[in-house]
């Protein structure tokens, strides 16, 4: 069956044979194949009634690839509206990871709307890690997604489109990053920049009030990322933004100071003003200017305080520049900085670069230079074509170096694995592993035997970790030699970890420190096979860390990786944290929250952390952590923490008593980056409104910084400190029983915010709705109850 085209399926389909179908469902569930066939026929024979054990099979994470794809289609095709919510519901909301042939399948059916993105934004929260070259159909199927998406009027309450881009943008900013400097590109989401490029592109094509936007402006902002990228359509959006943004005057304005201003707080962190718009044009933007714009750039020239002025004034010149010298424009140029010398100097100098003697020499020293490059590259070429085919003569001085010892590395090795990285962007160490790369220059032969070498060599290294004074700031070749046989060997090899022995497993552990970005692909495999072994490394170099953690400089290291990339070691290594922190105390801010986040993440009991909190919370030493620990305390034991944490509040200087407030606020709830605690033990009503009042307290509203249409703004503390504080009672609202309704209700009383109390008594009487919106009785819960008001 399972061989069966869809052609000869539609000839059989249809809803006669739904009794059928129902029966075999019933009968070979457990049958992936045979759901696969089934399912087509579902959907392609319109049988409704088989919709309801689809949609069972359709969310079991346990069943095959295909026969979910086909049970998802099928439920889809034929299923009720309340069926596909549900099957959308239970796998947006599940753990597991999601493949991305399931989520390229589940986009089809997506319906465009507000609600649907918020089912797609959550179904990317837990997908599996992206394959770039895989067959998935995954960013096709989200494009497509993007173009049935509505352009919303800007007078319209929901912008599906806008919040699809908000959704992207989040993922994009998730750290770690691609890389660093220029692009802040998620690593593990950047595959989603392409599509965010095709919203945005739709917005500014629309002219919709969503494409200035603080995301929509931080994905054009990061056109940089693209040079990751290949492919027509990235390139189409690319370039299809090159011609609209400019297009729109105010667009093109907003995102050209908005790229100044990036790029002024980048260089000040390096100590170098900003004074001219080159330092931002280098790295290519949406914006552009013309002749056309020469009037509205000498304006900022006039108006634009600060360095902002000087960098206006590049614009114009360079403006001049390009339209070969304007004479009317001259005189209104110098005008515009006639009242300062120093602007003055500056335009002059400009607008006639004279060579000094000292240039002249530079150039010509250029020039020397140039010849000298050009001669040596000839001879490189020449050399590499006969090393090339010295190689393919002998293949075997590959693989069998003369003179070399066990644990060295070859010119020929450098120059294969040189080869194969090419200069193309590292963002693993793994990066050597494509020894198919070499066929085409070197042969088959010459391949293998890089392969085979590589292979051996892992075995034959070691590593220097960290707690033995390895150098974390430079990287041997010969490690990343080994580190690309090792992740051969790992992905042609299903059964690699099973067949190693125990030292061959003590060898490889000692590499999985020495990752760019997280840990290798192979270490959770290794450590399933080698728990002990793989726990005794793992914890002699997270313990090392612990100890030399100080609190300016974090090492981001193996705690930082733990945290980030392997939630499933969080569970053994929360034990060694824990009693490290009961007997120390932790430096670093940073390895701090990571440390909290592994504890509360890794199963420690509610009661235990608790403890640690409340002993923590008075440690004098490390006082700028007094809020992380008061944020753990609370989240696991109210009816204790809040109360000291009041009182802590109440002996503090106004200002000191809301700066602690903010810092504790985000830190239990967490930012616009990342989560806050996990426990939760704080979330009831009781709690909920006690913490809200004293927020609001301590972060006074009318302390509140107003951000709306003013424009694109970077989040200070203060930002994500009040949004969290609002965010209090919104899941007070969402608690339902009287008990919440009290809460709420007690608050139009309370409230030291007078503002704020109709407000309050309006969301009881929603609290109080919902809550009374129970589902109809039934005949003997009718009977009991008219029992009961008789009195029998």
């Amino acid at each position: 069956m399972s061989i069966m085209d869809n052609g000869a399926i539609e000839r059989i389909a249809t809803p006669d044979l739904t009794n059928d179908a129902l029966a075999l469902l019933n009968t070979y569930g457990t049958n992936d194949d045979v759901i696969f066939f089934l399912g087509r026929l579902v959907w392609q024979g319109d049988m409704v009634n088989c919709a309801p054990v689809l949609a069972a099979i359709a969310c079991d994470s346990s069943r095959g690839l295909y026969a979910r794809i086909a049970a998802i289609r099928g439920v889809m095709a034929v299923g009720e509206a309340d069926q596909k919510e549900r099957v959308w519901k239970r796998i947006a909301d599940s753990a597991d990871l999601l493949d991305h042939a399931i989520l390229a399948e589940l986009f089809d059916w997506t319906p465009p709307t507000t609600h649907g993105v918020e089912l797609v934004l959550r179904m990317l929260e837990h997908t599996a890690p992206f394959e770039r070259f895989s067959t998935s159909g995954v960013d096709r199927a989200l494009h497509l997604f993007i173009e049935r998406l509505p352009i919303m009027s800007d007078e319209a309450e929901h912008h599906p489109l806008g919040r699809l881009v908000e959704g992207l943008n989040n993922f994009l900013q998730r750290e770690p990053f691609i890389e660093r400097g220029e692009c802040h590109v998620s690593e593990e989401f950047a595959w989603i920049m392409p599509p965010a490029l095709h919203a945005v592109d739709r917005l500014v094509a629309a002219r919709s009030a969503q494409a200035y936007t603080q995301a929509a402006i931080a994905v054009m902002r990061n056109v940089t990322a693209l040079r990751f990228w290949c492919g027509g359509d990235v390139n189409d959006y690319k370039d299809a933004l090159s011609k609209n943004v400019p297009r729109w005057r105010y667009l093109n304005d907003l995102l050209y100071w908005t790229s100044v201003s990036d790029a002024r707080v980048r260089l000040e962190r390096k100590g170098q003003p900003l004074v001219d718009d080159w330092q931002v044009a280098v790295f290519g933007h949406f914006w552009s200017f013309g002749p056309e714009d020469f009037e509205r750039c000498l304006e900022w020239a006039r108006t634009k305080g600060g360095d902002d002025r000087s960098v206006a004034i590049s614009r114009c010149v360079l403006l001049y520049v390009e339209a070969d010298r304007p004479a009317a424009w001259l005189a209104p140029l110098r005008a515009a900085v006639a009242d300062s010398e120093k602007l003055t100097a500056m335009l002059e100098a400009r607008l006639d670069p004279k060579p000094s003697p000292e240039m002249e020499k530079i150039n010509a020293e250029h020039q020397r230079w140039k010849r000298r490059h050009e001669r040596r590259e000839r001879k490189e070429k020449r050399n590499r074509a006969d090393w090339v085919r010295a190689l393919r003569a002998d293949p075997d001085r590959i693989l069998h170096p003369v003179g070399l010892k066990p644990g060295e590395f070859s010119r020929d090795q450098y120059y294969l694995l040189a080869s194969i990285m090419n200069g193309s962007l590292s963002t693993s160490r793994e990066d050597g592993a494509n020894w198919q790369s070499l066929v085409p220059d070197f042969g088959e032969a010459v391949a293998r035997a890089y392969r085979d070498a590589a292979v051996a060599h892992w075995r034959a290294y070691r590593p220097k970790l960290r707690s033995e004074g390895a150098d974390s700031n430079s990287t041997p070749y010969s490690l990343l030699f080994a580190m690309a046989g090792l992740a051969i060997e790992a992905a042609e090899d299903s059964a690699f970890a099973e067949r190693l022995s125990q030292d061959e497993a003590r060898v490889a552990f000692r590499y999985i420190t020495c990752e760019l970005n997280g840990f290798p692909a192979w270490f959770e495999r290794l450590y399933r096979a080698f728990p002990e072994i793989g726990h005794e490394t793992v914890a002699k170099e997270l313990l090392w860390e612990l100890e030399h953690s100080v609190a300016e400089h974090p090492l981001h290291y193996i705690l930082h990786d733990i945290w980030y990339h392997a939630p499933w070691l969080h569970a053994d290594t929360s034990p060694l944290i824990l009693d490290w922190l009961r007997a120390n105390k932790m430096p670093s801010a940073e390895g701090l929250r990571y440390c909290i986040n592994i504890l509360t993440s890794g199963g420690i009991p509610a009661e235990t952390l608790a403890e640690l909190a409340a002993e923590n919370v008075a440690n004098k030493e490390f006082s700028e952590q007094q809020a992380r620990w008061f944020s753990l305390w609370v989240d696991t034991d109210p009816d204790s923490a809040i109360p000291s944490f009041e009182a802590a509040l109440e002996e503090l200087p106004p200002d000191d008593a809301s700066a602690l407030a903010q810092q504790f606020v985000v830190g239990l709830l967490g930012d616009r980056h990342g989560t806050g605690t996990r426990i939760g033990a704080y979330r009831n009503a009781r709690h909920l409104k006690a913490l809200y009042l004293l927020m609001h307290r301590f972060i006074r509203v009318t302390e509140d910084i107003e951000r709306a249409n003013k424009g694109v703004y970077s989040p200070t503390l203060r930002d994500d400190a009040q949004e969290a504080r609002d965010r209090l009672f919104n899941m007070l609202v969402e608690v339902p029983g009287a008990e919440a309704y009290a809460a709420i209700k007690a608050l139009e009383a309370e409230h030291p915010d007078p503002g704020h109390r109709r407000w309050m008594a309006a969301r009881a009487r929603d609290r109080a709705t919902m809550d009374a919106d129970e589902p109809a009785w039934t005949a003997e819960q009718v009977r009991d109850f008219a029992r009961k008001i008789a009195g029998l």
